[in-house]
């Protein structure tokens, strides 16, 4: 069995790069796992009211059509591109599909990119105050666990109707980038139009493929060069890439880290691209919602690098230059670790209105942000959307009310979405450890905390690869000996070791 934990913080902060653990269990520990996943899942809505069924299945019978105007009211002219080859890259096996592209370059001597990417027009099938934009209001986002997953839209809409699947025709939002070789956007738009992807492409085929030297797909055989470039770019305006690794466990129940592939990057840059220019077009209409995220302050910045020091590694003048400076695709389980000790320098990520933050950089992308390419799994894209979409023909803003309360959903849903990433995580690595206890594990001291006014350690051990709770005290970065003493309640309960490194 196998099965996957998506970190949902993080894939709140990057739209495109859904950051894994992926764990392979025995069938005793999967049976354990099962049981604990469906009492995590127990409070959370599963199947749709029959009205929202009622009003999704006659929304897709009314708009069958793609040029259509929906049933949000919307009714600027689409683009007709069902004549260029986009093509959709995701997880394998994966049908709720939000973004399909496809990549060229001018001719010129300039060689500037052409970075088209579509995003999936959910929003025409819900009508505004109805019963299915009520229940996508009260689920805020699509919920991972493990072994399954709360969609925010029903099936019949994320996995089929809305979903940009190959070989059928969609409508579709239009981001449509210029791109310099050296990354710098120099022109763009964002347009209402009709697609059809000609292919559905998966991470690990594409990876594999690039790294054996084989053609891509004639439609992103540029994605390479395009990633590279708009990587650069990013370094220039002090952005960081949180290259957090995946989490494996074999079938003898080994924890060890996977490095992210170059791929996933420069997929994740493409749409790190567009939501830059969502936020763009937004602050042009003097309205609309922002995805925020401070930087880190000093203090912060000196944990992480006392971090860095102890797992061997010299800290470079900023937590920029230093995170660059430790390869992450690598196999080195320290520079794994570094990458996975990194989300600490940033704290805070938030949503906030166009027009309340004078300095609306969000800090992890080096420049103003929005969420604008996941509206299958995140409520708030799809308000976005149209707003950018307006600006770009200098039209005027859609009326959308009560974007403050978008703002609201959005946060308590997160909560509510971390809290069962937590929990889940902690329960497999649980399962997973049980059949170690009394063994040591070296790990280094990441966080602090207290629990029930007693001083509690966070430490990461890169083997097996887990981040675990530890009461006692140590600084942060220093190295210590952990033993693993029971599991209670599906909690690993670790102590110092009495015994000296």
């Amino acid at each position: 069995m196998q099965v996957r934990i998506l970190l949902g913080a993080l894939a709140l902060l990057y739209a495109g790069g859904m950051f894994q653990r992926r764990f392979r269990i025995q069938r005793s520990a999967a049976q354990r796992l099962q049981s604990a996943y469906d009492e995590l899942a127990s409070d959370l809505p599963h199947d749709f009211p029959a009205p929202v069924l009622e009003e999704t299945r006659s929304a897709i019978e009314d708009l069958a059509d793609p040029f259509a105007t929906g049933r949000d009211g919307l009714d600027s002219d689409k683009q007709d591109y069902t004549h260029v080859p986009f093509v959709t890259i995701d997880p394998p096996g994966a049908r709720d599909l939000d973004q399909a592209m496809h990549l060229s370059q001018d001719s010129t001597e300039t060689g500037t990119f052409t970075v088209m990417y579509a995003i999936a027009d959910v929003g025409r099938f819900i009508e505004p105050g109805g019963p299915l934009d009520q229940e996508t209001r009260t689920r805020g986002q699509t919920i991972y666990l493990p072994d399954r997953k709360i969609p925010l839209h029903p099936k019949e809409l994320s996995e089929d109707a809305a979903s940009l699947l190959p070989e059928q025709t969609r409508s579709a939002y239009v981001f449509t980038a210029k791109v310099a070789t050296d990354g710098k956007l120099t022109d763009y738009t964002l347009e209402r139009a009709v697609v059809r992807s000609r292919a559905q492409l998966d991470y690990t085929t594409v990876q594999h493929e690039w790294e054996q030297g084989q053609d891509l797909h004639p439609s992103i055989a540029l994605l390479p060069q395009v990633g590279e470039a708009l990587l650069a770019d990013a370094r220039s305006r002090g952005a960081i890439d949180l290259a957090i690794p995946d989490q494996e466990v074999t079938d003898t129940l080994t924890l060890q880290y996977r490095p992210r592939g170059g791929i996933e990057d420069f997929n994740a840059q493409i749409s790190l691209l567009a939501g830059r220019i969502a936020a763009q077009l937004q602050i042009q209409a003097g309205t609309g919602i922002l995805r925020t995220l401070n930087f880190p302050d000093e203090e912060t910045v000196e944990k992480f690098h006392a971090i860095v020091r102890t797992l061997g590694f010299e800290p470079r003048d900023t937590y920029q230059e230093t995170l660059r400076s430790i390869d992450h695709l690598g196999n080195d389980p320290r520079a794994l670790a570094v990458h996975y000790a990194s989300p600490m320098l940033f704290r805070g990520a938030g949503y906030t209105l166009v027009g309340t933050d004078p300095d609306p950089v969000q800090a992890a992308v080096g420049a103003p942000y929005a969420h604008a390419t996941a509206p299958l799994r995140r409520l708030v894209d799809r308000f976005v959307l149209p707003i950018a979409e307006a600006a770009a023909r200098n039209a005027p803003t859609p009326s959308v009310d009560g974007l403050e309360d978008i703002i609201s959903i959005m946060k308590s849903t997160g909560s509510v979405a971390s809290r069962i990433d937590k929990d889940a995580i902690e329960t497999t690595e649980a399962v997973l450890l049980s059949g170690r206890i009394g063994e040591e594990f070296i790990g280094v001291v990441v966080g602090h905390k207290k629990r029930d006014d007693s001083p509690v350690l966070n430490v990461h051990v890169p083997d097996p690869a887990v981040v675990v709770d530890v009461k006692g005290e140590a600084p942060v970065g220093q190295e210590v000996r952990i033993r693993l003493e029971s599991v209670q309640d599906n909690t690993p309960v670790f102590t110092i070791a009495d015994h000296d490194l």
